[in-house]
Parts: C-alpha cells; structure tokens; sequence
C-alpha cells in the first residue's frame, strides 16, 4: 500500500538526483505528469545529460528547496546532516526511498523481472528489455544505465504487463538499511554471480548471502528463479527457493547452456541450448561473462515465449549501453582505440581485459582504472584488483578522486610508480597526457575502467588518442 496519495501534478522532489537510478526514476515520474525537481553536489555524464535533456534543473542542497514539493524521494548516498534531508525531518514531510517509489508508483501489478547478482546487471536488464521490446511485448523498464541511442533508461507504459529491472543489494536509504531488492517480490528473478562487494554496507561476504536468502524467501512459488549455475554459492542459495528454480552457465549440468564459438567480423558468436531447443547467435558485446548476461536473458525470454529466432535477431542487433565496454575513441590512422567500462570490482576489470583481449587478438592492451567504488577506494580486494589488472599489458591505477580520499587510507599509502611487472600507480593527473604519448603503439586498445566520473581523465584520454600520430604517418 502506499504510502502516499500524490494528486496529479504534484511536486516530487529527487534528494540525490544526479545517481544513475534516481535520474531515470525522476524521468519517469515527470513522463507520467509529476511536476520533478531534483538537487545534487555532483553533477556528471550521462545523466547529468539526460536530466537536461529533459528540463530538469539540478539545484545545489538548500533548506529552500523543501518548501513546495509534495514527496521527497531521498537517495541512499545521502546520509543525516544533510541541510534538505534535516528540513524535512523537522517539518514531517512526506518523503521515501527509490525502491518504494518504483514499487508503487510504476511495478504496481505488472509481472516483475528483477536482475541481481554482483556483475552483469545492467547489460542483463537492458538486453532482456530490448528483445521483448523488438518482439512485441510493449515491456517498461529500469536500467542503471542509459542503452546506446536512447536518451535515459527509464521505460514506462501504463499499458505494460511487464515491468524489468535491476535488483541491487545495496542499502536502501538512510533510514532503511536493507537491501534495495528486499522491496520487491519478483515473477521472475535472476542471479547472476555473488561476489564480495559494497564493503561500506557489508563486513563478509556471508552477509550478502544473508540478503539473497531474504530475498529469495519473498519470491512467489509460482516464480521462477534463474540462476548462474558455474558458480557454486549462487547454487548453494536453492535450498532458501521455494520457487522454480532453473540454472543457465557453460557447465554442461545447467537445462540452459552457453557455449563460445568465437569471433567474426568484431562480432562474438555463442551457441544456446534452452530448454531443448539448440539455436546459434551473434553478439556485438565481447567476453565470457557477456555471453553468461546474454544467457540469463534468453532463458528468461524463452520462458515468456520469445522463440529462438526472435531473440537471435534481438540479440545481434542490441546496441549495448553506455559505459559498457562502450567505444569512446579510433583513431583512423594508428588504428587506437578508447573503450570505456564500468568495471569496478576486480572480477569485473578481469572480465573486461579479457574481453577485449579476445576481441582484438593482435593488439596492445593497456588498463587504467579508477578507484572511484567505496569497496575499491577502502583498500578491500587491493591484491585481487592488482591480480587483475595484471593481466593488461600495462595497467595504471589512478588517483583516487579527492572528495572521497578521506576514506581510503588503504589505497593511499600505495606508492606511486611501479606496483608489479606492468602495473604502475599513478599520483598526478597532469602527467596522464604525456605518460600516454609516451606509450601509445599502433593498434592499440586502451582501456579506461571505473563507476565514478573518471576526473576529466576519460577526456584527456580521448583527446590523447584522437590527435595521436605515430611517427611516419601521414
């Protein structure tokens, strides 16, 4: 039940905005009549973009902005003493968190797909929402991310039956501390790996499997569970199901099985077998854990009926998203390239290096990463992270950015300069441009991996590559 009764064209105010999620959900809520204001202290791309796009101001936190809304959507990276979250405590006003308001105002009694898991999330959800929607099923939408060609990644019909989402174990807000997914009771749920991550929220990694039973125990019988069937904590979590329960990996024990073909044309080719039925398919995304994502996708949509040479041409022509091992720089001449990624656990930068590896053979291949994520910035999973990025040619860790260093003494005592055979520690941004200069060979792939803004560092770079010549060229 909700717990608010909003008029039409009543004042939501988003506490938090520039966050990838609460800038769509925002979006969405002024598609279906609010009037949407939002303030935020960092304002970066995309979403930054896309608010704009769509006339929604971002105001700096000011005690004045609480006086008109109707509903405060308060996101979970604003914490107590915040001057807006403080008047509206003071003054009893109405407010909640993201997940309540997605659940009420937008899932209502649609048939839920929730996507979970530690990786993959957002490809997963926004590849699931591309082929039901090339094939009919008029589906809505939440994706933490922005698809490639669209302008946000909030979808909403009031004519949909179906709503697709992420499910994120982070906490929910300030005042509720449990996970973001704890909200929702899915048709169908998807569990992609669970690794330790969030080491803000949680002290082991057994608490995070503590969250996926609760959420399994709020799963209907009637659901049904898909679940990442090569990792083996994620099948330990069937005995907490009391829904259907099926698994999708490369181990040949799975009922919906990926195998990787290889590589043609800058394209990956997999072969699916789903529930009996064997079929063939290409995808522009590279990498192992792409071709896990795009099988939890078809398992999924096979189950709504979404026949098999649907999703194969669904799956070829979904363009990716943002971020997402995104193309950001080719320089015709030398023939380098900028890649952007999202990557911000080490499982993740290993994922991505070897992706890439895979997709161009004959290059370079050379890594910096940012460590923007609390879990990175802390010093948690430090000797993973550098393992991982190991396996670059070369690979530099940047600074991490300066609004956030105060918690990251782990990573602050690292050195600059040389952290293992090819990993280097960089402490000067302004040394980026030449350092590169200095390295770039032809035909190289650069690498640029973080979940934070990038400190204008992803610019430097594309200028870098964009006017890069090597000598002899003409």
């Amino acid at each position: 039940m909700k717990m608010w009764n909003l008029p039409p064209g009543a004042h939501v105010h988003f506490v938090g905005i520039c966050g990838t999620a609460m800038g769509n959900v925002a979006v969405g809520m002024q598609e279906k009549g609010f009037a949407v204001t939002g303030s935020d202290s960092g304002v970066y791309p995309p979403m930054s973009e896309v608010l704009k796009e769509k006339g929604i101001g971002i105001r700096p936190f000011e005690a004045s902005n609480t006086r008109k809304p109707d509903l405060f959507v308060i996101g979970n990276a604003i914490p107590r003493g915040n001057v807006e979250v403080e008047e509206i405590l003071n003054r009893r006003k109405p407010f909640c968190s993201l997940p309540q308001l997605l659940r009420d105002e937008f899932v209502e009694d649609r048939k839920l797909i929730l996507v979970t898991g530690t990786h993959g999330k957002t490809t997963t959800t926004a590849l699931i929402f591309h082929i039901l929607k090339e094939n009919g099923f008029n589906p809505s939408c939440m994706i933490g991310g922005v698809p490639l060609g669209e302008k946000s990644g909030f979808f909403w019909s009031p004519e949909s039956k179906l709503f697709v989402m992420e499910g994120d174990e982070y906490d929910t807000a300030f005042f509720d501390k449990t996970s973001k997914f704890l909200k929702f009771s899915p048709d169908f749920l998807i569990i992609n790996a669970i690794e330790f991550d969030h080491a803000d929220i949680f002290s082991s990694i057994g608490e995070i499997e503590r969250a996926f039973q609760f959420l399994l125990r709020r799963t209907p019988a009637n659901s049904l569970v898909v679940a990442n069937g090569d990792e083996k904590r994620v099948l330990s979590l069937k005995q907490f199901s009391y829904s259907r329960f099926t698994s999708f990996g490369f181990g040949r024990e799975n009922p919906n099985r990926v195998e990787l073909s290889g590589y043609s044309s800058g394209k990956m080719e997999l072969g699916l077998h789903l529930d009996h039925e064997s079929f063939s398919l290409f995808s522009r995304l590279p990498g192992r854990h792409n071709a896990m994502n795009i099988a939890a996708a078809c398992t999924v949509c096979m189950a709504l009926d979404v026949s098999a040479v649907q999703m194969a041409r669904s799956v070829e022509s979904f363009p990716g998203v943002r971020r997402r091992f995104e193309l950001r720089a080719l320089n015709s001449v030398s023939g380098i390239r900028l890649i952007e990624d999202f990557a911000h656990h080490p499982t993740a930068v290993a994922t991505t290096i070897r992706g890439a590896r895979s997709m161009f053979p004959g290059s370079r291949i050379l890594a910096f990463f940012e460590p923007a994520s609390n879990t990175m910035r802390r010093g948690a999973l430090r000797r993973e992270l550098l393992q991982s990025l190991e396996l670059a040619d070369l690979a530099f860790l940047l600074p991490i950015p300066e609004s956030r260093r105060e918690l990251a003494k782990n990573f602050n005592s690292i050195p600059a300069g040389k952290l293992s055979d090819n990993v280097r520690g960089l402490s000067r941004q302004a040394d980026i441009p030449s350092l590169v200069r200095s390295i770039l060979q032809k035909d190289d792939v650069v690498l640029f991996m973080s979940n934070g803004t990038g400190q204008g560092i992803l610019e430097e770079l594309t200028e870098t590559i964009n006017t890069f010549s090597i000598a002899g060229d003409k």
